[in-house]
């Protein structure tokens, strides 16, 4: 019997960067019974790991289990919504010890294991760092688009003038009397991610005391030949590009199998069974406050008028998953009387017509799978993003940081929805949203809307599975 090979995976724990890796374990689990699968990462995915792999080991009995490495007393990458937003510190997220803590423990794990192949987020320097100083066999796995990762290497300089910069609210294609603003956004980046003391500073600390250059955000600046790198998108749902270098692999979404909401919450399957329904859920970082979730319920109140003045057929509900702090606390009352909130959505709650909650049991992508689900709210994360336009839902964005802008932006481009916040981002108000609602749900173009939306998510369905795309490749490389 051959000897199995070995695949590693390193990534951080932030889901937004691992979905990617556990739906490719799972499709390897299905496609590749002598392939072992380690996965290396911080301890807060170590719970989604383990259900990964038994999800994995159910729907494939002969598969091997996952094995997780733990990063041990090391500093993770910072996830919180600041330093997202911030270029800066998300090149060079680390101090130079830092950085030197976790490269030796990516230097352990890779000794340990012996991979045949390592896959590596893009955003995780580390591993990155510590794949190219060791010589190993790698490739880049990367929830990331096209435009993010080709755009530096596109002719005519159009990474200054043609696309929106990273973080900006400018829209695409941009306006000639934007380009010069464009061109001066760009420049401020790049002075930054170049220039800042703390990240040199860093870079000079690890190449002191191990011998490694770094590999960060800036690297993906020059081209990397014969550097593999997996990426979860199609050049159908984004921007055009017009160059692609031959080492980008688009690879189309890559989602993770969900178990359907019947199953996991059959209460909640059978209340969403009784009408169309609005699913909020603004990702697992962004939080809403008080005076934020003022605006929204306002927005919904206007909504839900509209659509009894218009005499829409059927019930319209709306499911919204409220996190009021960083760390999920509760910070102001939603259903006590008189508070703010139900002074707007009372009667709403009453009839439970609107449901506000702090967790949805039933993953998001299988909410929005019942085919009850009129309009996805999300906040611009790739994962939200790629859920909605999979299942044919239209979506308005409310971006916040980062490369949520550009997904607004997407959205808008593509035809499948509206940016509910354009003059208002990263903050949001009843009037923007409840327009952005309007025009999606019952407005002329809602309709519009609908259609393209499920032309795309066809078209998707067409490309199969993006998380089989990555395991015949990982299979091909080994």
């Amino acid at each position: 019997m051959s000897q199995k090979r070995k695949v590693l995976m390193l990534t951080n724990s932030e889901y937004g960067q691992a979905n990617i890796f556990l739906a490719t374990c799972y499709a390897l689990m299905g496609t590749a019974s002598n392939v072992e699968i380690h996965l290396a990462s911080f301890a807060p995915i170590r719970t989604a790991v383990i259900a990964a792999s038994e999800a994995g080991i159910k729907a494939h009995p002969n598969a091997s289990p996952i094995n997780f490495y733990e990063i041990h007393d090391c500093a993770e990458f910072p996830d919180n919504a600041h330093c997202l937003a911030d270029y800066r510190p998300r090149s060079m997220p680390y101090t130079g010890p830092e950085m030197v803590e976790n490269c030796n423990e990516i230097r352990r794990i890779i000794e340990q294991v012996e991979p045949d192949l390592t896959l590596v987020d893009n955003m995780f320097t580390p591993g990155l760092t510590m794949a190219r100083h060791m010589g190993i066999k790698w490739m880049i796995l990367s929830p990331n688009t096209l435009k993010d990762l080709a755009l530096p290497l596109q002719p005519k300089a159009a990474f200054f003038w043609k696309y929106p910069c990273v973080g900006t609210a400018l829209p695409f294609p941009i306006p000639w009397h934007l380009i010069p603003l464009n061109v001066l956004y760009v420049c401020i980046l790049i002075f930054f991610m170049v220039f800042n003391r703390d990240a040199r500073r860093a870079r000079d600390h690890v190449t002191e005391k191990i011998g490694a250059r770094v590999f960060d955000q800036q690297e993906f600046g020059n081209p990397q030949p014969n550097l593999k790198m997996l990426m979860a998108s199609s050049p159908k749902f984004d921007f055009p590009v017009d160059f692609k270098p031959d080492n980008i692999i688009p690879c189309g979404p890559i989602m993770r199998p969900v178990s359907p909401v019947k199953q996991v919450d059959p209460e909640l399957h059978t209340w969403l069974a009784r009408g169309l329904t609005v699913f909020i859920n603004l990702g697992t970082l962004p939080w809403t406050t008080e005076d934020e979730a003022v605006e929204t319920a306002q927005a919904l109140r206007s909504l839900l008028a509209g659509w009894r003045e218009k005499g829409e057929d059927g019930r319209l509900q709306v499911l919204w998953k409220l996190k009021q702090t960083t760390d999920g606390q509760i910070e102001y009352d939603i259903h006590e009387k008189g508070c703010r909130l139900e002074r707007i959505l009372g009667s709403e709650f009453d009839d439970d017509n609107v449901r506000v909650v702090k967790w949805v049991e039933a993953e998001p992508y299988t909410v929005l799978r019942t085919g009850n689900i009129i309009c996805s709210v999300n906040h611009g994360g790739a994962n939200s993003f790629w859920e909605a336009l999979c299942t044919g839902v239209p979506q308005v964005v409310l971006p916040v940081w980062a490369d949520t802008y550009d997904f607004a932006q997407r959205v808008e481009y593509l035809g499948i929805g509206k940016w509910g916040s354009p003059t208002t981002a990263p903050r949001y108000r009843a009037e923007e949203l409840s327009d952005a609602l309007t025009q999606v749900i019952t407005g002329r173009s809602a309709r519009k809307f609908q259609l393209r939306s499920k032309e795309l998510a066809k078209q998707r369905f067409q490309l199969g599975e993006g998380r089989d795309v990555v395991a015949r490749h990982i299979i091909g490389n080994i």
